[in-house]
């Protein structure tokens, strides 16, 4: 009898010491007005290749929060498709502080997949356009959440020839 009352005791106290403490970290988003970020890309820019050749872009994304409350992101993991082709796969773990109701925008450096700018240049070859359609998957890493990630998919088209040189 008096154990089972020395573990109630203890669940109690726990559950007291810990009720404030998930509220606190995951109030943001656990609310039910809470909703996902939206995530764009804006431009990508073709790099000077590095020394092992690789192609290298910088990836131009911008954040928008909807919400009432501060985005603070811990990381950031995307993949981006060109003409239906992974080019580039890359994380980020130096994310500015999303305003809310703002947005944010972000810069992100990648070296392409080569087999696959190899597929998505010959794709680009054979439809001879100005744009070029792309898809951005991200994971959008949050700082004192209960909730892993945020994840956002975007489909659209990048203009072609924007950064010539």
């Amino acid at each position: 009898m008096i154990r089972s009352l020395r573990r109630y005791a203890l669940c109690a106290l726990l559950i007291s010491f810990l009720a404030p403490l998930l509220t606190l970290t995951g109030c943001a988003t656990l609310s039910p007005d809470f909703e996902k970020p939206d995530v764009q890309l804006t431009a990508l820019e073709p790099l000077p290749g590095d020394r092992s050749g690789n192609l290298r872009f910088r990836i131009h994304l911008r954040v928008f929060n909807p919400n009432n409350t501060d985005l603070a992101l811990s990381g950031l993991y995307y993949t981006l498709k060109l003409a239906g082709h992974k080019v580039v796969t890359g994380t980020s773990n130096t994310l500015p502080v999303v305003p809310a109701y703002g947005q944010q925008a972000i810069t992100v450096d990648a070296s392409a997949n080569l087999m696959g700018s190899f597929m998505a240049a010959a794709e680009l070859i054979r439809m001879q356009g100005n744009t070029v359609p792309y898809e951005l998957e991200a994971k959008l890493g949050l700082k004192a959440s209960l909730l892993p990630a945020i994840r956002v998919s975007k489909r659209g088209e990048i203009r072609l020839g924007q950064y010539q040189r």
